[in-house]
């Protein structure tokens, strides 16, 4: 697992950002922060804590954690520990059974993006991401900067894990779908994480739906107010 803090200052809270598969720092640095330091992690080839992350918690009055994607995942695998420190848990378009044909990604076409994976059908998995050619054409300039064997090796690292750690718990107490979604589907989403989670679903959302917000701080007071209201 890499980090990248993508603002660090003397704040008294931090986001830690669960990061999906492929991606790194590069595709979220448009979001700036007042309140928050931000730290992204990404490429879980090793999906070991990194003693930077256990340590936010004696600096750290309030840790928001924002798991997007497979990092939905990955986030509730290995954070499970500090559940109860975190000031809120968000989870944004993955579910915990990523590999799934009815609560997830089916398994045929997880395992076809790992057999064809290759420079044109990444560019063809960023523009269903961004689930429009607009917001493809804008991705482009804040596209990962990652070489591909790293993301395939990332790919089937991830996939071994999933299918041999099957867990029982959830780390998260507010859920985003976006009814858009082009890689996890709504549908599932939705019959993955049940009625009784705080669930927000906006139609228009894509996969990727980081650029709907202008800072981290709007991400933060806009899911956490839904929520509220939605109580």
């Amino acid at each position: 697992m890499k980090t990248t803090w993508l603002k660090k200052s003397n704040s008294e809270k931090c986001i830690l950002f669960m990061n999906g598969w492929g991606c790194d720092s590069h595709p979220f640095e448009m979001l700036t922060s007042i309140e928050y330091d931000v730290l992204v992690c990404y490429d879980y080839c090793d999906i070991l804590i990194k003693p930077e992350v256990e340590h936010l918690f004696d600096k750290y009055e309030e840790i928001h954690l924002i798991a997007w994607s497979l990092g939905v995942y990955v986030g509730n695998l290995i954070l499970n520990h500090w559940k109860e420190l975190f000031t809120s848990t968000i989870a944004i378009n993955g579910t915990l059974s990523p590999i799934d044909n009815l609560k997830g990604i089916s398994p045929a076409v997880f395992q076809a993006t790992i057999d064809q994976l290759n420079d044109k059908n990444l560019e063809k998995f960023w523009n269903r991401m961004c689930g429009s050619k607009s917001e493809f054409i804008e991705f482009q300039n804040i596209k990962p900067k990652r070489i591909i064997e790293d993301q395939k090796n990332e790919l089937k690292i991830l996939q071994n894990v999933i299918q041999n750690h099957i867990v029982d718990w959830n780390l998260f107490n507010i859920v985003l779908i976006g009814g858009k979604d082009l890689i996890f589907s709504s549908d599932n989403q939705i019959r993955a994480w049940g009625i009784d989670h705080n669930i927000i679903i906006k139609d228009e959302f894509p996969h990727y739906c980081f650029n709907r917000w202008k800072s981290w701080d709007d991400l933060i007071e806009n899911l956490i107010g839904e929520n509220t209201k939605n109580k």
